[in-house]
């Protein structure tokens, strides 16, 4: 959070610690523009190792593995379109993607990609039929695509998994996100049991 005061390139920012505390920086435009330079990366490194050892006392020997800037907890976000223990039968599922969930609008889901830069979609189906079928994830509104593999050449009780793929472009902030699916075979009945997006 920044204020400016005086209405020139002068801000007050308003700088939360990982403690919880605050602190209030005087920072003109000046010094956060042009280029991001390599000395700079090392001056952040090294001004990140002293404020971990100032607070935890770890030396630079110990921060091997270690966090030095945000929470050392996990920063995984876990979204569900289709939460554990359910079970829905897209019967005759058809050629082109439908909405796997059939509430209002696909019951889509809002996901908040606020600086997350990956995301990993698993689902959990037993894909009856025989395919291949495609499975995709996206935006709600223009159907722009956030994942898409039309070509799953599998059948039967499955685990599928992304592994982890970096965001496009035009996907920020919060986003709401709709499940779809489609099969090669009109008449295919894949069971869709869970399926989730993580974000990191």
């Amino acid at each position: 959070m920044s204020a400016n005061p005086t209405g020139c390139g002068h801000y007050q920012m308003t700088v939360r610690r990982d403690d919880g505390s605050t602190y209030v920086a005087d920072v003109h435009e000046d010094d956060t523009s042009g280029a991001f330079t390599t000395a700079d990366d090392t001056l952040l490194a090294t001004l990140c190792a002293k404020r971990v050892r100032a607070v935890s006392g770890l030396t630079m020997a110990q921060l091997a593995g270690r966090v030095l800037i945000g929470s050392e907890s996990t920063n995984v976000r876990v979204y569900d379109f289709i939460g554990p223990g359910a079970a829905i039968t897209k019967t005759n599922i058809g050629l082109t993607y439908v909405n796997v969930c059939v509430g209002l609008n696909g019951e889509r889901i809002l996901v908040d990609l606020t600086g997350a830069i990956e995301y990993r979609i698993i689902v959990t189906a037993n894909l009856v039929g025989t395919g291949p079928f495609g499975l995709r994830a996206v935006r709600d509104g223009d159907n722009v695509v956030l994942f898409e593999n039309a070509s799953i050449a599998l059948t039967g009780e499955r685990e599928l998994d992304t592994d982890w793929q970096t965001i496009p472009g035009g996907f920020n902030a919060l986003t709401l996100l709709r499940f779809q699916a489609k099969s090669n075979v009109a008449a295919d009945d894949p069971v869709f049991r869970r399926a989730c997006v993580l974000i990191r």
